[in-house]
């Protein structure tokens, strides 16, 4: 078996994500998994995206930025959320968008309507939930928790999730927000751990890891490799 690694929150850095694949000696054998929000703010992201999609060893979880492309993309949601996405970063997107052919904009399209809310993987004995934003963490099983998922805790959840008392058996692996901000919403987290997030680096805390590093504001791309847990960061 190769190597698994976890990437998010690429936000159109397509240098900085081929920067990483480089770093990390990505082959044939490996499987990364990107927990969302490959597109918006960035330059790249629908070449990300298209580039995500046509690899057999690569896995896109949906992210908030995705979901709010489609939902400004859908004549019956369009009106009611364009001016989110715009603002938001999703211009780039859109012009990007607008460059495809419109079978190829079609494609795209299908292939984010595809995308999971999340991935469970078991690692050498330990379960983990691979999702976007975090989840309503509580006392039940993997199983019941991902069938009670809810989609926009999924996609968009903060505080609640980062602050619950309740430690899982899993390990929750999360985006979303960037772990220079967490430090702002997350009064759980160790001083260590608090420490780590100033400076644009992963956070480990109950059972919970945030890999959002900052790529859309010009910090960091972490992408962790489960295996042994290793850390890899590319610059922006």
């Amino acid at each position: 078996m190769g190597n698994i690694y976890v990437i998010s929150d690429l936000h159109g850095q397509g240098k900085a994500f081929f920067q990483m694949l480089e770093k990390i000696h990505f082959s044939a054998e490996d499987t990364m998994y990107v927990i969302g929000d490959v597109i918006d703010r960035g330059p790249d992201g629908i070449n990300l995206l298209r580039y995500i999609q046509k690899q057999d060893n690569m896995e896109m979880i949906l992210g908030n930025h995705e979901d709010m492309m489609l939902k400004s993309c859908t004549h019956s949601t369009g009106e009611l959320w364009m001016d989110t996405w715009m603002f938001n970063g999703g211009g780039t997107t859109l012009q990007g968008l607008k460059e495809l052919s419109m079978k190829e904009q079609m494609e795209c399209m299908a292939f984010v309507k595809s995308l999971p809310l999340y991935k469970i993987l078991e690692i050498n004995g330990i379960f983990y939930l691979m999702v976007h934003a975090g989840m309503d963490v509580k006392n039940e099983t993997l199983e019941e928790a991902c069938m009670n998922m809810d989609e926009e805790d999924a996609l968009w959840i903060r505080e609640p999730f980062f602050n619950s008392s309740v430690i899982s058996s899993y390990y929750i692996i999360f985006g979303h927000t960037p772990t220079g901000a967490l430090v702002r919403y997350a009064y759980t987290l160790p001083e260590g751990q608090r420490k780590r997030g100033q400076q644009f680096h992963m956070v480990f805390w109950n059972h919970r890891i945030g890999i959002d590093c900052g790529a859309a504001y010009g910090k960091n791309l972490g992408c962790l490799r489960l295996n042994d847990m290793k850390e890899f960061y590319v610059k922006i």
